[in-house]
């Protein structure tokens, strides 16, 4: 059956459909398993591939029981594994242990490297736990540890409207301009999983004031001088949502920040940042509509649940829906200067209901990101410029109610759309369930049959969080399991290595209706 006379069942009366998109070429060839693993606590939560000075390539994952491990990918090798944050899966108090949910984690949450070599991570557990109760919490802090022998090396406090303490949610590392500087500062900005209070300026920040900006409230964006963490700098206002994504563009020119709505959790605003003149915001490209009352009414795009972003330049690639569909951003120009542009949308296909059951993930080196998701085990290889202007991006927008999808309760007929995220993809490489160490597991009866028992909590098999490096694709499983690909020689990273990894673009899963999300107070509640 040829893709031009392939029928779907749903549309068997509206004649043929459009051929289907062509699928990319599996990329890789056989995968190596790094290290095998069945034990739900060892749930792989964060990745990060780095070179060290000598030629060697490393990994470091970060685990659900809050463990920390440094492998050596060229002989797949373990260097180290430190306990760094407390084992508390079985407390946690979101947590159903009888299937999968990743939105938070007690362990690390995340990894980035800088030269050293050092190694900061963050957890989403509040700082002092399980020890202390969750009113006696401290600040949230981000720890740098050693890659050698994984010592801590000091603590970076991110504390904002004291008493507040929220999560951290992205860490990225660029210059940033301060006035109290005469050069640029090499930097780390810290996104936080809070809520704020913003003056109303328009999109384009005609008249903003930073003086005023900085008098009004706090914001949820954090920098410090990578040096010397303990001076303070002014926080950046502009997001009212919680902190979901960030990335580094245009050869450091730019920050580009991605927020979340409190409850919904749904896109709310991205906001481009001049990293010349620290936070001074350029541009706010809304996703909803505040003034609207009606809530189904709001959305005033199709983004749907951002769970990753990559950037290139002034291409950026946002993982959507779950990691089903990619979003093209770019940073354009025009007479009113730099603005925020969405381009459009793609979609894998595979996807085909809303549930926690999905958990997309992305990576990214160079001009190549790999999207996944842990309902499939296939990973899609999308190059990140190039995508606004494919001929098969689809650019319809406005309220995803109005789309086939989730809200509308229809389905996409035409295939050439719902599948059109393959078309753009350069590759796949396809993982074998639980990346080659699937679990025995008994069947039961299910409504159309005898169907496998996945009552012990380990999810479906795909990847649950990915790193790429040049040619070494990595993607850690919910059974602890890590396991590697190598990808063509194209992919080799060309010119020195650099000695960082995860520095530029950063993103979290943070739920957004959790009674931990504090909302930081507006100084004029204090007038």
């Amino acid at each position: 059956m040829t893709g031009a006379t392939f029928i779907p069942e749903y549309d068997a009366d509206l004649g043929p459909s459009r051929p289907l998109p062509t699928e990319p070429p599996s990329l890789g060839d056989s995968p190596i398993i790094i290290t095998r693993s069945n034990d739900k606590k060892e749930l792989v939560t964060a990745l990060a591939i780095a070179e060290e000075i000598g030629g060697k390539t490393v990994l470091y994952s970060g685990h659900d029981d809050g463990t920390l491990k440094k492998w050596n990918l060229d002989d797949d090798g373990h260097v180290w594994s430190k306990q760094i944050y407390a084992d508390g899966r079985g407390d946690f108090s979101r947590y159903d242990m009888d299937s999968i949910h990743i939105r938070e984690t007690p362990g690390v949450a995340g990894i980035a490297v800088r030269p050293g070599p050092l190694v900061y991570t963050w957890s989403d557990a509040y700082n002092g736990y399980p020890d202390d109760e969750f009113d006696d919490r401290s600040a949230s802090v981000i720890k740098v540890w050693s890659g050698a022998d994984c010592a801590l090396v000091k603590e970076i406090e991110c504390n904002v409207n004291e008493g507040s303490y929220p999560s951290i949610a992205t860490v990225v590392f660029c210059k940033v301009k301060y006035e109290e500087y005469d050069v640029s500062m090499d930097s780390i900005v810290v996104g936080l999983h809070c809520c704020c209070d913003v003056l109303n300026y328009n999109e384009n920040y005609t008249g903003f004031d930073l003086d005023d900006s900085c008098d009004f409230s706090e914001g949820n964006i954090l920098p410090f001088l990578e040096d010397d963490t303990s001076v303070e700098l002014p926080s950046w206002r502009g997001h009212r949502g919680m902190i979901r994504a960030m990335a580094v563009a245009n050869s450091g020119e730019y920050l580009v920040s991605f927020s979340i709505k409190y409850g919904t959790g749904k896109p709310d605003s991205a906001i481009l940042w001049d990293l010349s003149e620290a936070g001074v915001p350029l541009y706010r490209l809304p996703f909803r509509d505040v003034f609207e009352k009606n809530i189904f009414k709001q959305a005033l795009v199709r983004l749907g649940d951002i769970s990753g972003v990559c950037v290139n330049d002034r291409a950026i690639l946002v993982a959507d829906n779950y990691g089903d569909t990619i979003a093209s951003v770019t940073i354009e120009d025009d007479k009113d200067g730099p603005y925020l542009a969405l381009n459009g949308y793609a979609n894998i296909g595979n996807r085909q209901y809303d549930g926690d059951g999905f958990h997309g993930r992305m990576a990214s080196s160079g001009n190549h990101a790999v999207m996944a998701m842990e309902m499939d085990q296939t990973a899609w290889v999308f190059p990140i410029q190039g995508v606004s202007d494919h001929k098969n991006l689809d650019r319809r927008d406005g309220n995803p109610r109005k789309f086939p999808g989730d809200f509308s309760g229809e389905q996409e007929t035409d295939l050439s759309i719902a599948l059109a995220a393959r078309s753009i993809a350069v590759g796949k490489v396809e993982f074998p369930p639980f990346g080659g160490n699937k679990p025995t597991r008994k069947r039961k009866q299910g409504w159309f049959g005898s169907v496998e028992d996945t009552s012990d909590g380990l999810g479906n098999g795909g990847p649950l969080t990915l790193a790429l490096r040049g040619r070494h694709l990595v993607a850690g499983f919910a059974n602890g399991t890590l396991t590697r690909y190598k990808l063509p020689v194209t992919f080799e990273n060309k010119g020195k290595p650099s000695l960082s990894s995860n520095v530029g673009a950063s993103a979290s899963s943070l739920p957004s209706d959790e009674w931990h999300v504090p909302h930081l107070d507006s100084n004029a509640d204090d007038e």
